[in-house]
């Protein structure tokens, strides 16, 4: 795949994500084959792990001081057209969701983790609408004097975070304040294309997804150890609403009173970056719990990410590139 492909694939992936990635570049990178031969030892290595999952005691993994946990895997993106909520009640808290006659950009994001602060898991994030205007707190002044607010631009924000396995919740909950939950997430990897559902409701919730192995876009020969990630894409995240936000921030002019700030969301700062993107076909199988969504059709897959996140802002201004 040539620079300029590259570079527009990019693109698609910001724009799904609502990341204005202005602040980086890209060096060439060749799109790989798909994996299909090694979908068999990981689906042996994931049954494993389901049997033998771990509490986790010191959940720090990052390569870098300034991001110390990492996830490593693969995700897709499945952009759909999503009725707003009819309650304002069930809109983020602190931000302004954004919609046209009725409907915003919403959709699902299913990732593959194999490497966590947890070990192995699956996640399923139903993505309920674009956002703005996130008002986010940012810790005292660097006098020490009041707490400060910052306000966000452009962001994705999701309604529900579903993690396969137990641990994975209890890290989410207790150390980023994510209201994750249980479910049954269940990758096939046989399928002519993506197919995203349907979604059943038993003892707890329920994910199906078939074709998984177009997710696998890198050859079994090529692993994260062999092959270079490219990107570092800075991104902001407020976890107690699932949502991310581009690097992009304001400082904030309303009241910087101690009320207003109570109810500011707490802000990370992110970084990104991949081996292989590319677009795939994909069915989102409709059910009673979709019928409000009008599905596009495609999915962007994302092969060997590498998420890193940076400990809460807390230095009374964000800053994208310095750290606490």
């Amino acid at each position: 795949m040539d620079r300029l492909t590259m570079r527009l694939h990019l693109a698609i992936i910001l724009c799904c994500l609502c990341i204005l990635a202005f602040s980086f570049h890209l060096s060439p990178q060749t799109i790989h084959k798909r994996r299909h031969d090694a979908s068999s030892a990981l689906n042996l290595q994931w049954q494993f792990f389901q049997k033998t999952a771990p509490a986790f005691s010191s959940n720090e993994n990052g390569l870098d001081a300034s991001y110390p946990w990492r996830f490593e895997g693969r995700f897709i993106f499945r952009p759909s057209l999503v009725r707003v909520p009819s309650d304002s009640k069930d809109y983020p808290p602190c931000s302004k969701l954004i919609s046209l006659f009725g409907y915003t950009i919403g959709g699902s994001v299913v990732l593959e983790y194999d490497v966590s602060p947890v070990g192995p898991y699956r996640e399923y994030v139903k993505m309920g609408g674009l956002v703005a205007l996130g008002r986010v707190s940012v810790g005292k002044s660097l006098d020490g004097g009041a707490e400060q607010t910052n306000i966000l631009g452009l962001g994705q924000w999701g309604t529900s975070l579903y993690v396969s396995t137990q641990v994975a919740e209890d890290v989410c909950k207790e150390v980023w304040g994510v209201p994750a939950i249980v479910a049954d997430i269940e990758f096939e990897e046989s399928g002519d294309i993506l197919r995203d559902g349907p979604d059943t409701v038993a003892a707890r919730q329920k994910f199906n997804l078939s074709g998984w192995k177009s997710a696998r876009i890198l050859t079994s020969t090529n692993t994260s150890d062999s092959i270079n990630r490219f990107g570092n894409i800075p991104i902001l995240w407020t976890p107690t609403i699932k949502a991310l936000w581009a690097p992009v921030y304001f400082p904030s002019k309303g009241s910087n009173n101690d009320i207003d700030n109570e109810k500011a969301l707490p802000v990370h700062r992110l970084r990104l970056s991949a081996s292989a993107i590319g677009l795939q076909l994909c069915e989102r199988v409709q059910n009673e719990q979709s019928y409000d969504e009008i599905p596009l059709g495609l999915a962007l897959v994302v092969d060997n990410v590498m998420i890193e996140i940076g400990r809460r802002v807390s230095s009374g201004s964000i800053s994208i590139f310095s750290e606490d």
